[in-house]
């Protein structure tokens, strides 16, 4: 089955697409004939390969005025998301929670009465499969808020198991308890006081966040019915918030315990799509795919991680760029054939936005959505905004619409004011046809044009890594597509296309729009600085 995905507004861009094959008039002394533009509509295969965009629902869209985002403030944004190319949504927590970040959940089956109501968040997924966009929500399940419910009966059921007395031999060891504080130190984990009890409990992100206890049938139940909740509601599936830490420091049975969830999920249903966060490195991230969840964040390619391949690949002005396609190749094998998730920041890490270099911005997300798997975006990477952990408010800054409108939430109190917006407003990004909103939506329409690009299996065709030149070859149900591209920051490349089969460009991403991929004759194209050409 195919979506459509409809680029009228993409018809707009001034520079940098597909081609037909055929040459316009117009001609430049450096960059020769331009290409011509082929922006028609793109066929979307229906399946878990896709662009995902992750929303923090405070600090998004605000429907209502009181300063704080909301769901009818996404689903009112949805053809905005829709209009970037991207096909999935990560929506952070939106249960009840007493604190702002709602990684401490009070209620699992209710919606955060901040963000709206459960009848609201069913409204939004209607709204969003209308537009063939699926949802994600994140799966709290490794720890709750010790203001939860559960946790308050647990103490009292543990207590009464204590004492010897009658108790409820589903709650009782429903969190992770300690009888006293030898039992807890021995367990090598971080642990507190139960308030106003003389036990302990497991804690390892905080005194506000108790962990449950996996080694009871009550609790693994528990979050199945609840993931069965959410599906029959209409989730498309979950984000799997900290998934090294169900049972910490032993990955075996973390692994167990997810590939149990996982066959529950998709006995509900077979097209759910699972990401993990495995914060961790390419081999336990490997280690962790053997549970058959289908996707896990691939960190070594992020912001975080000092030797990201894609960080990497264009240092000493490209002559790392085979890095690019080793890295590619390491996380591939380290997907077990799973889906691979690769992604640059999220709201645990500084952005990646160079406010230095709208160039360089540009091409690592260039970069980004040539890769194979399914790829996340954070919500304001699209027009730069910046901010940089620690604390985490300050990655969690309001995208701002435009100045003084009414979407526009109120910041997180503890944000940092400096060069949150650097290149302005969503509006202002949207008016620039040079923008970095422009370029993304041009390379997820490429990345939702070509199906290879997230699919395929890759062949290095050509390094030179004395001109910053890397070609690689995509071939996916017989259909090959080849990647050109430039890593110079500031010199062209002149490819004769003659060694690919006389293969033509029917695709570019150019990060300054006053310069294009070029036909200079003879079977030779021109790339300048930070470009990508796809050929067929």
């Amino acid at each position: 089955m195919k979506l459509k995905l409809l680029s009228t507004s993409l018809l707009l861009i001034t520079i940098a697409g597909s081609i037909c094959g055929c040459n316009s008039k117009e001609y430049d002394e450096t960059y020769g004939y331009r290409i011509d533009e082929d922006l028609s509509e793109v066929e979307i295969i229906d399946d878990n390969y896709r662009n995902y965009y992750e929303i923090f629902v405070r600090s998004f869209a605000d429907s209502d005025g009181d300063g704080i985002g909301d769901l009818n403030g996404v689903k009112e944004k949805l053809p905005y998301i829709k209009e970037l190319g991207y096909t999935g949504i990560w929506l952070m927590p939106i249960n009840t929670s007493p604190s702002y970040h709602k990684y401490d959940v009070e209620n699992y089956y209710e919606i955060d009465p901040s963000y709206g109501s459960m009848e609201d968040f069913e409204e939004l997924l209607d709204a969003a499969h209308d537009l063939d966009i699926k949802i994600i929500i994140d799966f709290v399940m490794n720890h709750s808020s010790k203001e939860n419910e559960l946790f308050i009966k647990a103490g009292e059921e543990y207590e009464k198991y204590l004492n010897n007395q009658t108790y409820d031999s589903s709650l009782y060891n429903m969190y992770s308890f300690y009888k006293d504080e030898n039992e807890a130190s021995s367990a090598k984990v971080t642990y507190y006081k139960y308030p106003g009890k003389n036990f302990y409990y497991e804690g390892n992100f905080s005194s506000d966040m108790p962990e449950f206890n996996f080694d009871s049938d009550y609790t693994k139940e528990y979050f199945k019915d609840l993931a069965k909740y959410y599906l029959d509601l209409g989730v498309d599936g979950f984000r799997l918030d900290a998934t090294l830490y169900y049972y910490l420091n032993n990955n075996s049975k973390n692994i167990e315990l997810l590939k149990e969830f996982n066959n529950y999920v998709k006995s509900i249903n077979e097209d759910a799509y699972i990401v993990g966060e495995c914060w961790s490195n390419s081999q336990t991230i490997k280690q962790y795919y053997t549970s058959g969840i289908d996707s896990f964040f691939y960190f070594p390619i992020s912001i975080t991680d000092p030797n990201s391949f894609i960080i990497n690949s264009i240092n000493r002005d490209g002559i790392y760029c085979e890095n690019y396609f080793n890295g590619l190749i390491d996380m591939l094998n380290n997907c077990n054939e799973g889906i691979s998730a690769p992604f640059l920041d999220n709201h645990d890490t500084s952005r990646f936005t160079r406010v230095s270099s709208k160039e360089k911005t540009k091409f690592f997300y260039g970069l980004l959505s040539m890769l194979n798997g399914t790829t996340f975006t954070y919500y304001g990477d699209e027009v730069g905004m910046t901010g940089a952990v620690k604390p985490d408010e300050n990655v969690r800054i309001p995208i701002m619409w435009r100045e003084n409108d009414e979407y526009n939430t109120k910041p997180l109190s503890g944000t940092s004011e400096t060069n949150e917006y650097f290149y302005g407003s969503v509006e202002e990004n949207i008016a620039d046809d040079n923008s970095i909103y422009n370029y993304y939506k041009k390379a997820n329409y490429l990345r939702n044009k070509f199906p290879s690009i997230a699919r395929g299996e890759n062949k290095l065709v050509k390094v030179d890594k004395d001109n910053g030149l890397l070609i690689i070859q995509k071939n996916y149900n017989n259909d090959d597509l080849y990647l050109a591209i430039n890593f110079k920051e500031y010199n062209d490349n002149i490819i004769d296309v003659s060694s690919l089969n006389k293969q033509q460009v029917v695709g570019q991403l150019v990060v300054d729009i006053n310069k294009y991929i070029g036909d200079k004759g003879d079977n030779k194209i021109i790339m300048p600085p930070y470009s990508i050409a796809l050929l067929k």
